[in-house]
Parts: structure tokens; C-alpha cells; sequence
């Protein structure tokens, strides 16, 4: 074979071997290239939730589950639901307290802590992020308390009330982080959010603005995430904010709804406005239209996109930079 022909076969070959090939086995998507292999499984496992978050230093442990928390100190062991902390005055003023008397009376707020929306640890000291949830089990007062683990005690601490609500929605959450040495949140305060830290010297949470109209909040690690927004011009604005030096940096601005595919990076934007579903990489700025109905998974050899999520009939994987269709499916003729 000539040396032009050995290349152009070389080259065919090459070619060959770097097509993607995208098909449904068992319930999922199976991306190859070449040597590789990515598994897509049309549904995921259920996350399963947390039933209870314990911590422990010798004989003495601090548990929060379906019980409340509870405290046990070698064989003895209390369990409260911190009840006082619904109207105490060390944390809410006198008319707030009558308010909340007279809701707690008429049965449309509880006086028991319903729900844990994080928990961290320093030292021998551990601290619980509590949620009170009225009637309708939406909530309405979070407070953070203590327990030192090295205190032979009952009773825990109550430390602060969170100023707004956090974005904890699940009966055991973990919203709560720790940046450097203090406990720190994302939360709302009426049309604004931004950061609640717990200052230990003052004994109180301080609140930093860092934008308004919160819709959605993605935590893409400990110190950084990523936010929607809903302006007052009716579009929305998804960006990226440092929580360590409060920071941020819109990065998309569309009518219509938003939110990011997942937490990992370069960030997709899904945009929904009146029939059309668009994906654009906020990093590149490419986008491209998809059908309205369609569900998602990156892999590292791409973006695998279907329609329905639940039976699909078609798929595409994408080179997601510019959205090249790299591989389609469609189900076999029988």
C-alpha cells in the first residue's frame, strides 16, 4: 500500500474510532468514544432522606431526629422540642410574643421546633439550626442553639434568631456552613437575601445583603454559588456569588423562567419562555433550542438530552461549548 493510501486510511479509521456513539440499554443511556464509556440512567436512585444527624464526644452525645434533640450523657438521656424559645423575650420583643400567643392559641403556628435545617461542629461545641413551622408546616421562625460536649448538661443553649428564613426546605437539611469560624447561612429577609453569620463576640446573626428577588440557590461549593433572580423589569438573572468576600457577577439576564441544570461547572442555564426551552453555557455564551419537554445528565463525553424524560423516543449528545450534536437516537424499527 502507497504511503497516500496507508494515510487516507489511517485517517478513515481515525475518524471512525473519534465518533461518538449514543444508544438506550436497560432503562439507560450509553455514551461511547472509543475506549470510553458513560452510563446515563433515565431516573435516578432516590435520594434517601436523613433520619437523624448525631454528634458524640466520649459518653456524651447530641442528636437531632424524629424525637427533637436529644442529649445523653452515659445511660441518661433528655429529649426536648425547645418549646420556650416560641415566645422568649431574649429573642423577640413584646408584641411579638402576644403575636405569637395568639397564633400558637388559634392552632396556626406550633410552639415545637419541627424541623433542622443544619448542624456544625467546633470543637466540643455543636450547633443546631432550628426551624418552627406553622399549621400549614410552612416556616416561621429559625433559631441557632448549642450544645458543648463537654459540659455535663441538659439543657441546650439558645444562641440567636436567624434574621428571615433560610432556604431550607427538607425535615433534616444541611444549609448550615461553616466560613472560616462561624456559622453561616444563605437566607431571605422579606424581598432580600444574602448571608446570615453568626458573630460569637456579639452573640447575634449579622445579615449581609447580597441581592433581591431570590428564586433559586445552587451551592456549587462552600464558599461559592450560584443564584436566579427575578428582577422588576419581569426577566430573570442568573449569576455566580463569592460568600467569603460577598461578591457577585451576573452572568445571564432572559425573559421567561430560569434555573441551572446541576452544580457543576461550566454553568447551563435552562431558560423556558412561552413555547421555547433554550440551554445556553454562560461561560461561553452558546445556546442552543430544545424541545419543550426534554430532560438531562452531563457526562465527560458530553450533555445527553431526551424527550419524554419518563418513555424517551429521541436523544442527542452534545459538545456543550457550542452545542454541536456530536450522536442522536431514535428506538429501532421492530
Amino acid at each position: 500500500m502507497t504511503g497516500p493510501m496507508l494515510l487516507l486510511c489511517l485517517s478513515f479509521y481515525q475518524k471512525k474510532v473519534d465518533t461518538p456513539n449514543l444508544r438506550l440499554f436497560q432503562d439507560s443511556f450509553v455514551v461511547r468514544l472509543g475506549a470510553q464509556k458513560a452510563d446515563v440512567p433515565i431516573q435516578l436512585p432516590r435520594e434517601k432522606p436523613a433520619l437523624s444527624v448525631s454528634f458524640r464526644k466520649n459518653q456524651t452525645y447530641a442528636v437531632w431526629d424524629d424525637r427533637g434533640l436529644t442529649i445523653r450523657i452515659g445511660k441518661t438521656a433528655k429529649s426536648t422540642r425547645l418549646e420556650e424559645i416560641a415566645v422568649t423575650p431574649k429573642i423577640f420583643t413584646a408584641d411579638e410574643i402576644r403575636e405569637t400567643a395568639g397564633l400558637i392559641k388559634a392552632k396556626k403556628r406550633s410552639k415545637k421546633a419541627a424541623s433542622l435545617s443544619g448542624a456544625r461542629r467546633i470543637g466540643t461545641t455543636v450547633y443546631f439550626l432550628l426551624r418552627w413551622e406553622d399549621s400549614a408546616g410552612k416556616p416561621w421562625m429559625e433559631s441557632l442553639v448549642s450544645v458543648d460536649l463537654a459540659k455535663p448538661t441538659f439543657h441546650p443553649t439558645l444562641l440567636a434568631r436567624l434574621p428571615g428564613l433560610s432556604l431550607a426546605d427538607k425535615p433534616i437539611d444541611d444549609k448550615l456552613i461553616l466560613l472560616g469560624n462561624q456559622m453561616s447561612i444563605v437566607a431571605r429577609q422579606k424581598n432580600d437575601w444574602g448571608l446570615a453569620t453568626y458573630e460569637i463576640g456579639s452573640k447575634q446573626f449579622e445579615f449581609k445583603e447580597i441581592g433581591t428577588g431570590l428564586e433559586s440557590y445552587t451551592e456549587l461549593s462552600n464558599r461559592l454559588g450560584a443564584f436566579v433572580e427575578k428582577t422588576v423589569y419581569n426577566t430573570h438573572v442568573g449569576g455566580r456569588v463569592d460568600l467569603v468576600s460577598l461578591t457577585r457577577r451576573n452572568l445571564i439576564e432572559a425573559k421567561g423562567t430560569m434555573r441551572f441544570v446541576d452544580n457543576q461547572q461550566p454553568l447551563f442555564a435552562l431558560i423556558n419562555h412561552g413555547d421555547d426551552t433554550i440551554i445556553r453555557n454562560v461561560d461561553t455564551g452558546a445556546e442552543t433550542t430544545l424541545l419543550s419537554s426534554v430532560a438531562m445528565r452531563r457526562t465527560n463525553l458530553g450533555l445527553v438530552v431526551w424527550s419524554p424524560f419518563k418513555a424517551p423516543k429521541r436523544a442527542w449528545l452534545y459538545e456543550t461549548s457550542r452545542w454541536t450534536p456530536l450522536a442522536t437516537w431514535t428506538p429501532s424499527e421492530p
